[in-house]
């Protein structure tokens, strides 16, 4: 009997060993397949010579699967727990970033590619970003209240390199950007990030970051930049979350 209970116990402990390998060989089979994402450094066509929309949906779509695959512990949220959360006191400092990736987050986004904003004050009462003229906005950079805390499918980024001189720097250039006068139009033309001259709203928030010395694209050297590249930048991490 005493034989039979140490060959039980051996099987249990080799099968624990198997399970967890297996478990560590998937998690590591899903962050490899995500080093494969679609990229190009420039405008990407069709063989007739449009842009290639189907490219850029499919990479912004991998980039939100890869996000939340990552973050997938802070995400997965009983409904307790949200509610904790979202009572709790919302910590934002200067330099912040907010996210929304589609147009269901409740007024936010104006459109699939989601919105983005940077966090202006202290204790993140004003943001700056950039709208189209739409939904009381008037077009271009502008201030906004925060109202992001609370409303669904939000996600708060921090940049993980920033100092106090560069969260400066980066709201700095925000707050220059958004005194310009006449003001600084809305930029519909999502596949010109290096323009200066208009702005879209994580274009915007990019821009001030870049002006402080951090590339929070994920994709430094393309021609656009989205809230799901600032998400799956290594230069950000994920600070809050509303699912």
């Amino acid at each position: 009997m005493k034989k039979f209970r140490r060959l039980l116990s051996v099987i249990v402990i080799v099968a624990m060993f198997a399970s967890m390998s297996i478990m560590v060989s998937a998690e590591q089979d899903a962050l490899d397949g995500f080093k494969n994402l679609p990229y190009s450094d420039s405008i990407v066509y069709t063989p007739d010579g449009k842009v290639d929309g189907a490219y850029y949906e499919n990479l912004q779509q991998k980039l939100i699967n890869e996000f939340t695959y990552k973050n997938k512990n802070s995400i997965t949220k009983s409904v307790l727990q949200r509610e904790m959360q979202l009572s709790a006191t919302h910590n934002t400092i200067p330099g912040d970033v907010y996210v929304s990736f589609t147009g269901t987050t409740s007024g936010i986004d104006f459109a699939l590619v989601g919105h983005a904003s940077l966090v202006e004050t202290s204790g993140g009462v004003w943001c700056i970003s950039s709208w189209p003229e739409k939904d009381g906005h008037v077009n271009g950079v502008q201030y906004e209240y925060n109202y992001w805390p609370g409303r669904n499918k939000i996600y708060g980024l921090r940049v993980t390199e920033g100092t106090s001189a560069s969260r400066a720097a980066a709201v700095k250039a925000a707050r220059d950007y958004v005194n310009t006068s006449p003001r600084i139009p809305y930029n519909w033309n999502f596949l010109n990030k290096f323009t200066t001259s208009s702005f879209y709203c994580s274009q915007l928030v990019w821009r001030c970051w870049k002006t402080a010395g951090i590339d929070i694209d994920r994709f430094p050297y393309d021609t656009v930049v989205s809230p799901a590249e600032l998400t799956g930048s290594n230069m950000t991490v994920l600070f809050y979350v509303n699912d």
